[in-house]
């Protein structure tokens, strides 16, 4: 998306667009059901006001998480701020080249920052706080000033001085690449960069429902600063290590079939995972090699965290939804990518993940 300040009233809504195609005014934010533009212009002036600077996003963050940290970070820095982005895990290594260098710091222990004055923290691709992690004591403060920019549907309750949330936007890097534009940053390489990992991964490389117009006059105009897509995609989804390729044969050499295969689930032992070195970021996208299996509509990884403890990744195709799956375990995420965590004996965790895809399964075929 490119929205653009053109002539005409300062902070007039109707003059930020996306990329001519559809005024941003014609769309609403999910929670004070302003006009999508009039938010974007609310947050840019927050931002102008404020000097130093704190982001972060969901734990274990993913391609969408880390293009939008990268981006609006050095969107910031260009403007002169203070800026610290910080994340609570080790980055994937996949996203490691795109990411630059010293900008994003690996945080365990909060303590100095809690001490720290920050005029204002922004929470990038979740609006839930318990999602930021070690960090929620921090942007969650009393007085501290805090903003998200998300694009799932809401379900955290956290006090935000602006949600800058948007179900419509396909990815929190359109959202972000919306915001540069407002703060009159132009985009260079490096940026288009970020902002195409944040869109591309997010839409499984312009597979996904969120493929939209807004979606594909994005990628139309970061394609026009130079990018090498192909060369993105082969770093991303392609550049296995030895250890990633061992750990996905024992995905795939698990995969159980239920529902007359309509239903697919595997799991990554935690013993898997520590033979091989591997973190829960570098798993990102490998339930989606699941999706090539004939006859799937639900699909499940269960990768456990610590004992009788487990992620659980969820994908769905066809009519079928899997926001609400994640929902009844406490979890979130859009109708055709959910995650959430589930505790217990893994036949017990399965037992009850079952029953609610039958469900699921039922309601998408009308029975």
């Amino acid at each position: 998306m490119s929205s653009t300040s053109e002539k005409g009233p300062p902070g007039d809504p109707d003059q930020v667009t996306v990329t001519g195609l559809t005024p941003l005014s014609s769309l609403h934010e999910a929670v004070s059901r302003r006009p999508l533009a009039e938010t974007l212009l609310r947050v840019r002036d927050e931002i102008q006001k404020a000097t130093t600077f704190l982001l972060t996003s969901h734990v274990n963050p993913d391609g969408d998480a880390l293009g939008s940290l990268g981006a609006l970070g050095l969107a910031l820095k260009a403007l002169g701020k203070t800026v610290r982005v910080v994340v609570g895990q080790p980055l994937p290594e996949k996203f490691k080249p795109f990411l630059p260098a010293s900008l994003i710091e690996v945080i365990t222990q909060v303590d100095d920052l809690q001490k720290s004055t920050i005029d204002l923290c922004i929470l990038l691709d979740t609006s839930e706080p318990e999602r930021s992690g070690v960090f929620e004591p921090v942007f969650f403060r009393p007085g501290q000033r805090c903003i998200s920019i998300d694009h799932h549907p809401q379900s955290g309750k956290g006090h935000f001085e602006l949600r800058l949330l948007a179900t419509d936007a396909p990815a929190t890097g359109s959202l972000v690449c919306a915001l540069i534009d407002c703060l009159g940053i132009p985009l260079d390489r490096q940026l288009a960069e970020l902002l195409w990992i944040a869109i591309a991964t997010d839409t499984g490389w312009f597979r996904f429902p969120n493929t939209t117009s807004w979606a594909l006059s994005d990628a139309a105009r970061l394609l026009a600063l130079g990018l090498d897509t192909e060369g993105i995609y082969q770093r991303v989804y392609e550049d296995l290590t030895v250890a990633r390729a061992r750990v996905l044969g024992a995905i795939l050499g698990d995969v159980h079939a239920e529902f007359g295969g309509a239903f697919l689930w595997s799991r990554l032992p935690l013993a898997v995972r520590k033979k091989e070195g591997i973190e829960l970021p570098d798993l990102d996208g490998m339930i989606d090699h699941l999706k090539s299996i004939h006859g799937a509509r639900v699909l499940a990884l269960l990768v456990e965290v610590e004992p009788e403890k487990f992620k659980i990744s969820l994908r769905a195709s066809g009519e079928v939804e899997v926001s609400g799956i994640a929902r009844r375990f406490g979890g979130g995420g859009h109708a055709k990518a959910a995650g959430c965590r589930a505790s217990g004996k893994l036949e017990d965790v399965v037992a009850s993940l079952k029953s609610a895809v039958s469900e699921e399964l039922s309601r998408a075929s009308g029975a």
